[in-house]
């Protein structure tokens, strides 16, 4: 149908690279096998012209999938995902470029060997891991890190036509691939390095698959909601349009299959996904939907389905036109017309498949759909009439980023938001997930903490505690084998964040970055102190901010000062993780500068967290080396003094009771080793 060949995709205006920063990227490199035989058999212009053939097919493969080609070193492929920004199926795209390099080889070895006389092998590794990455100012992207050695270490221990991928890859795309282990591969110098061999990926599945056969949890007002907006549709045969929005993870696609899992067998449910990126994506949703429809006939080509979609409208004086309008705009057949015809041709479609019953479109992750696709949705959704017909819409809040007034001024059409699950929900979920024998309660109320009402979070969370034996099964309960005051944040998670943020605009990735530095709470004089922005934007920037719900208003610590709370501590920890090392340092040392002129009056209250951001200004250069002026002594840190004399300590800061409230840079357990005055 649509075609499934990824494109490169394009960059949204307003997404500008940023300078230096500290992401998780995934590194492809691809190398010749024995490429040393080509350059005594080929004439030097001969090797030159098959290379560049070889690494212009290659190249555009990684393209297609949203990669760059980062360097060519000799007759190898460096490619980066991730780069400039950062998407959240990053790993899978590197995993899907791979497997079609492989493909694209086998199918360009016949044109070389007509041509040239050989035939290439390559082998493939890919890794994912924290870089330093920035714009060079010879032009172009780099990014360093030891997940970029690891990646070459992996081709190298890759053998001919073979992909190795490691397990921090593997744990991004393990629902959408087929592996099998490996066992340990040699390195130079007698080092030995393990991996997963990739055998396939499934087309279009997600890498991470979320969890459905656990008990519904939650979410009964929302549930008898879309019940009664679909009874008010069949009872008075109109077309109803539902968007349900929330963040990721919290559990919009969870509600809709519950929702219509009870609906009754003369009921016609039919489903469709926007993908993220690819070639000609546009109707994909719609594609998806026909395939659903047809799924028992199976048509092969275009005549077949167009047939069946015909069968389908019956009685329709126009179901010719109508099934080659449809058809066509999958990229079937001759008869694709404008996206007016389109819209009228689904229209009319769905129409006759409510004459028969009534009928349940469910478009998911319509955030990432086609301005074009859109526009057909509203189509039915407006010109529909006399049809029991409900168009659901499953979305993340970025929808209004593309589509301001989507549902506007529509009598017709609710927008469900989700909020996160309570305290008690999020427990419920978890003992859900590992079933009957008991979690520890200090445990449980640890998890349900961490994951602070995030359904997926929760999920990837308990799973993560399990792989890694940090939660072990006894015959009649779970037993953690650990106080789990240090949780890491599963990688999953860390895409979903930081692909977020970096899908904002600049003043506002630059406001975050800021505020992370301060805390969980941070104060708007503390901000443009330290981002620096134009007033009019900096304002414009803290709005929009809390109209995305990614910072609330919260009670400020000093007199005419406005404060804000991130809305999620991992939001707070994606921010802060972004920044390199040494804008860190400057970050907080310029805070303390701020906190003290903040606190004039009230500094003997606030000094130990003056001390402690000097402390991490301190500590970060040391780390970076080598050592400078600014480094070279920890200066007001070290001598920061007690009332009573003596130096200030990691530990009185951790327990003063501001550090407590979030109010300063003192950062969660969860994800910074369980000491709050230790850089990372």
């Amino acid at each position: 149908m649509a075609s499934s060949v990824p494109a490169k995709p394009a960059a949204p205006a307003a997404r500008q690279p940023g300078p230096d920063a500290r992401k998780t990227v995934t590194i492809l490199f691809a190398d010749i096998v024995d490429s040393s035989r080509l350059s005594l058999s080929l004439d030097p212009e001969a090797l030159r012209n098959l290379l560049s053939r070889y690494f212009g097919e290659l190249s555009a493969v990684v393209q297609r999938h949203g990669g760059i080609v980062n360097n060519y070193i000799g007759d190898a492929i460096m490619a980066v995902f991730g780069m400039p920004f950062v998407h959240e199926d990053d790993a899978l795209r590197g995993v899907r470029a791979a497997v079609e390099m492989r493909e694209t080889l086998a199918i360009l070895n016949h044109e070389l060997e007509a041509g040239w006389g050989v035939r290439l092998m390559n082998r493939i590794g890919i890794n994912t891991g924290e870089v330093i990455a920035g714009d060079q100012t010879q032009g172009y992207l780099s990014v360093a890190g030891e997940a970029v050695i690891v990646a070459k270490r992996l081709e190298e221990a890759a053998t001919a036509n073979e992909i190795l991928i490691g397990e921090s890859t593997h744990k991004l795309v393990r629902d959408a691939v087929v592996v099998e282990p490996s066992g340990p591969r040699a390195l130079k110098r007698g080092a030995t390095i393990r991996a997963l061999v990739v055998l396939d990926v499934h087309a279009h599945a997600p890498g991470v698959a979320r969890r459905f056969d656990s008990p519904f949890v939650g979410r009964e007002r929302q549930r008898a909601l879309l019940e009664t907006v679909f009874r008010n549709a069949v009872g008075d045969r109109t077309c109803h349009l539902v968007t349900i929005l929330a963040d990721a993870g919290v559990g919009k696609s969870r509600l809709v299959r519950e929702f219509t899992s009870g609906l009754a067998e003369d009921v016609t449910v039919l489903h469709g996904r926007c993908l993220p990126y690819g070639e000609g994506i546009t109707y994909w949703p719609l594609a998806e939907i026909i395939r659903e429809l047809t799924r028992a006939e199976g048509p092969d080509s275009g005549k077949q389905l167009a047939a069946v979609v015909e069968a389908r409208l019956a009685g329709d004086e126009k179901a010719r036109l109508i099934a080659e309008r449809v058809t066509g705009a999958l990229g079937l057949g001759a008869g694709q017309g404008t996206t007016e015809e389109t819209a009228w041709a689904v229209r009319r479609l769905f129409e006759a498949l409510a004459r028969a019953g009534p009928l349940v479109v469910v478009v998911d992750d319509v955030h990432w759909a086609e301005s074009t696709f859109l526009d057909l949705v509203e189509h039915v959704a407006d010109f529909s009439r006399d049809f029991p017909i409900l168009l659901i819409c499953i979305a993340r809040p970025e929808l209004f980023d593309s589509r301001p007034g989507w549902g506007a001024g529509k009598r017709n059409a609710t927008s469900i938001v989700l909020e996160r699950l309570s305290d008690a929900e999020c427990r419920e979920l978890i003992s859900n997930l590992l079933g009957p024998a008991p979690l520890p309660p200090a445990a449980e109320s640890r998890i349900a903490s961490a994951a602070e009402g995030n359904a997926l979070f929760a999920e990837e969370l308990v799973a993560m505690l399990v792989d890694d034996a940090l939660l072990r099964q006894a015959p009649d309960s779970w037993v953690a084998a650990s106080d789990l005051v240090e949780l890491p944040v599963p990688a999953t998670m860390n895409a979903l964040l930081t692909a977020r943020l970096e899908g904002l605009p600049p003043i506002e990735r630059a406001i975050l970055t800021a505020a992370a530095v301060e805390g969980s709470v941070f104060h708007r004089g503390a901000v443009s102190a330290l981002a620096c922005p134009v007033l009019d934007t900096f304002e414009d920037g803290l709005l929009a901010l809390v109209r995305r719900d990614l910072i609330r208003p919260e009670a400020p610590l000093f007199a005419g000062e406005k404060a804000y709370r991130f809305r999620h501590v991992l939001i707070r920890d994606a921010a802060y993780r972004s920044l390199p090392k040494n804008a860190r340092a400057d970050l907080h040392e310029r805070f303390a500068a701020w906190l003290e002129l903040a606190a004039a009056d009230r500094l003997r209250e606030f000094e130990e967290i003056v001390g402690y951001h000097l402390e991490q200004a301190f500590q970060y250069r040391v780390a970076l080396g080598p050592r400078d002026v600014r480094s070279a002594s920890p200066g007001r840190a070290n001598g920061s003094k007690r009332p009573g004399g003596g130096r200030l300590s990691a530990v009185t800061c951790r327990r003063r009771s501001a550090c407590l409230r979030g109010f300063p840079g003192c950062f969660p357990p969860m994800t910074h080793g369980g000491s709050c005055c230790s850089p990372t």
